[in-house]
């Protein structure tokens, strides 16, 4: 039965290359171990990125697997800059206050997703939704 699995995590990452060590480590167990075939990738910040990157670069290795973008407003198609199978616009995601759209981007990853990565270096939303994914029984790996 296939996985899926979700990425929360700051827009700033201080130490990149670190990160991307344990993403890619993680990312080839849950594949590999845990049945994980999609990945739902965001573009906001540089941790969104470094998924997307990492996923992409697994998707030669493992061509099984799928790339979906999961997408706050209309305009976050163009600043994709990595390969994917599809995107996916969460309901109401771009009516009513600006913020309201990441929100609701991301209320609708911890729902449809298994396994959350989450990339935290300080407590800020990201920290709050993987804390929400939790509550809702999700797996969630800490980096």
């Amino acid at each position: 039965m296939s996985k899926t699995c979700g990425f929360f995590g700051n827009a700033t990452i201080w130490n990149e290359e670190e990160v991307a060590i344990k993403l890619r480590s993680v990312l080839i167990d849950l594949i590999t171990n845990k049945g994980v075939d999609t990945f739902y990738v965001g573009v906001k910040g540089q941790f969104d990125t470094l998924a997307h990157k990492t996923v992409a670069g697994l998707n030669t290795q493992y061509p099984h697997i799928k790339i979906m973008l999961v997408l706050a407003y209309n305009k976050d198609l163009e600043r994709c800059a990595y390969p994917f199978n599809d995107f996916y616009f969460p309901p109401y995601s771009e009516r009513g206050y600006k913020r309201w759209s990441i929100i609701r981007r991301n209320e609708w990853v911890i729902e449809a997703c298994d396994y959350i990565i989450s990339c935290n270096q300080y407590q800020g939303r990201a920290y709050d939704f993987c804390q929400k994914a939790k509550r809702k029984e999700k797996i969630v790996i800490e980096l």
